[in-house]
């Protein structure tokens, strides 16, 4: 009994937010808690009051058995689930109404969450995504929502913004709230969600590019409270300076930083990590190898369980030990002296060991983990830097890790086994600098996006950002956060938060700048979906209607979640939300997972139809449980329940 009518279009989509969806008086019952008895109506559309001393009739008890559900061959894990790769522009947004003569982005934009879009009273992964970044001239920093772009602030710093410097997001001081900091000429600024500056530091000048550094985020001393990592300036949570390295602060001859921390020597303390030392939270050098300082990135490229830095910049790349032993290197192919990009860590060629990648001058090349060239692709043009990044993503699913990189006139893709392009698009211009492409699921559809900054230059004219997604919205989910240059997927939460012990990312994904939860794996997806089995309106006169559904899941993996089915009821006056439960037993694979029933109460009428939804409905923006599909998570009743 699937619907497929208008009506349940309505329902489509529905982020359970009255904002979006005014046919929905009761957005509270979608965090997750059952609804709190039944809707409150205007009592002017209710029945006469029939005689108190009438009790309504009982409605017979009611049980649907579970049984076996053919599963969907899509769902297989014996099979990946193979998407189309046919990408499209989702939106720009090339004009601001606030400081409209600051346009120009040529910095990495990150992804997080700013705004309480379902009404929960937080700010956290079950929101639409927002898009954090910089324009000039003069320096602005600039949030837009995720779904379509539209502005949601703009501030300005109380230091001197990096008009080519990063941002990162994240909960500084656990209060459950995502803060931006953004790079100054001094340092780093901290502002809150609304863009509302927190504090200003503008004592690392001697510790930083000062042009264009990108911040890390990591609680160093796991004390619930996040650290800010500059170059190699660390800031605590609340704005002050508790070290300063003395030698490397992740950054080439060229332009930019990108220091981080992470926990290279599973000693269970993290250490700010650069091209050539590492320092502890006081900044006391741990260790220091006499090297040139250069852009890090981790990996694991050896057969021990620490962590190994690929580094890059000054026309070379070299892979060092957790000490910083130099393991092996190489010269960039074609690159100038100071060029050569952040470096990019994946499985590329799905063969079971990570490579590093890396853009420099026209070319890209992908070098396996003994610095030996996998291969090199010399189509790009980036002669203005030379020192832009890239990330990858497994946007069809079938293991292999695609290259995105944005050169002065297009966007790229390359696949990841050969470097054959993918994509090729002119939606983007930029003289480029030290960003990269950030790929996040940014409108919260559940198929990643693509997210490129823009400044004009000889290849033309377009400013501010461009989103690319699949027009068929079959590219893998992606995160709904990327909050730093030296993004890793265990250095933020999904809501923000920073954690309190960041698992060392090397040994569950082996990869660094790079969305992908589960690369080269075969993936099993389940599949819900719920059936209204019968009503009972026999006490619609007291405005009493009683609800039978089942659930079930034809995927491949077992639904463990928690999730809501939700009632909605069509009236006279539109379509209103009647109530809502929450489905706590396990939902098997393969599996009609027996009954339950909803009794509402306060029924209007007439009711002229029912509709349940399971887990956001035929949305993906707000349920917890992602499928094969996402758009079969409605059922209609199709009839009057309670006619006059």
């Amino acid at each position: 009994m699937r619907a497929s009518m208008l009506l349940v279009s309505l329902a489509i989509g529905c982020t359970m937010d009255t904002a979006l969806h005014p046919w929905n008086p009761n957005p509270d019952a979608i965090d997750g808690e059952p609804d709190p008895g039944g809707l409150d109506v205007d009592t002017s559309i209710l029945p006469p009051d029939t005689a108190e001393t009438d009790p309504p009739p009982q409605c017979d008890d009611q049980s649907f058995p579970a049984k076996e559900i053919p599963k969907l061959s899509e769902c297989d894990e014996g099979g990946t689930v193979i998407g189309t790769f046919t990408p499209e522009v989702l939106w720009t947004r090339q004009s601001f109404a606030e400081t409209p003569g600051s346009a120009s982005c040529m910095m990495q934009p990150v992804v997080c969450s700013l705004t309480d879009d379902d009404g929960d009273g937080d700010q956290d992964a079950e929101d639409v995504p927002d898009v954090v970044f910089v324009t000039y001239s003069p320096g602005v920093l600039r949030a837009v929502s995720g779904d379509d772009g539209h502005e949601l602030w703009a501030a300005t710093a109380l230091g001197t913004l990096q008009i080519t410097g990063g941002v990162a997001c994240g909960d500084l001081d656990g209060d459950g709230s995502v803060e931006v900091v953004a790079a100054t000429a001094g340092g780093v600024e901290a502002f809150d969600h609304n863009g509302t500056s927190v504090w200003s530091v503008g004592t690392c000048a001697e510790h930083i590019d000062g042009i264009s550094d990108s911040p890390g985020i990591a609680d160093m001393d796991h004390d619930g409270l996040a650290e800010v990592i500059v170059g190699n300036c660390i800031v605590d949570a609340y704005g002050n300076v508790v070290g300063q390295g003395e030698h490397g602060w992740g950054s080439s001859l060229n332009v930019g930083s990108g220091a981080f921390a992470v926990d290279l020597d599973l000693d269970g303390a993290l250490e700010v990590v650069t091209g050539n030392a590492a320092y502890a939270i006081d900044g006391t050098t741990l260790w220091f190898n006499g090297e040139r300082d250069g852009y890090p990135a981790i990996g694991n490229f050896d057969d021990d369980a620490f962590g190994e830095i690929a580094v890059t910049g000054n026309a070379s790349l070299r892979v060092q030990d957790d000490d910083g032993t130099v393991l092996c290197e190489a010269v960039i192919p074609s690159a100038s002296s100071s060029y050569g990009g952040p470096p990019t860590v994946a499985d590329f060629d799905a063969d079971g060991q990570a490579e590093i990648g890396v853009a420099a001058n026209s070319t890209y090349v992908v070098f396996e983990r003994d610095c030996t060239v996998l291969w090199q692709v010399t189509e790009t043009t980036d002669p203005s830097s030379g020192n832009t990044g890239s990330s990858v993503f497994d946007f069809e699913g079938d293991g292999v890790a695609d290259v995105v990189y944005a050169d002065e006139h297009w966007v790229w893709v390359f696949d990841g086994r050969d470097g054959s392009v993918k994509m090729q698009d002119d939606a983007h211009t930029n003289n480029t600098w030290f960003e990269y492409p950030t790929i996040a699921d940014v409108n919260a559809d559940g198929s990643a996006d693509i997210v490129v900054a823009n400044t004009p230059g000889r290849w033309g004219s377009m400013y501010g950002l461009t989103v690319f997604s699949d027009d068929d919205r079959s590219w893998q989910p992606g995160r709904r956060i990327w909050n730093q240059h030296a993004y890793s997927i265990t250095n933020v939460e999904d809501d923000g938060g920073i954690p309190l012990y960041q698992d060392p990312n090397w040994l569950t994904y082996n990869n660094f700048r790079s969305g992908d939860l589960t690369p080269g794996v075969s993936r099993a997806w389940p599949d819900l979906f719920v059936e209204i089995e019968d009503v009972c309106s026999d006490a619609c006169d007291w405005g009493q209607v009683t609800v039978w559904y089942t659930v079930a899941n034809q995927g491949y993996a077992d639904v463990t979640e928690d999730v809501l089915v939700d009632l909605w009821g069509e009236t006279e006056v539109g379509m209103m939300h009647l109530g809502s439960k929450v489905w706590t037993a396990d939902i098997l694979a393969g599996a009609q997972s027996g009954s339950d029933s909803i009794e509402l109460t306060g029924v209007p009428t007439p009711l002229l139809d029912l509709v349940v939804t399971i887990d956001g409905g035929d949305a993906t923006a707000f349920g917890v449980v992602g499928e094969c599909y996402e758009g079969n998570n409605t059922d209609e009743w199709n009839q009057a329940v309670c006619p006059s």
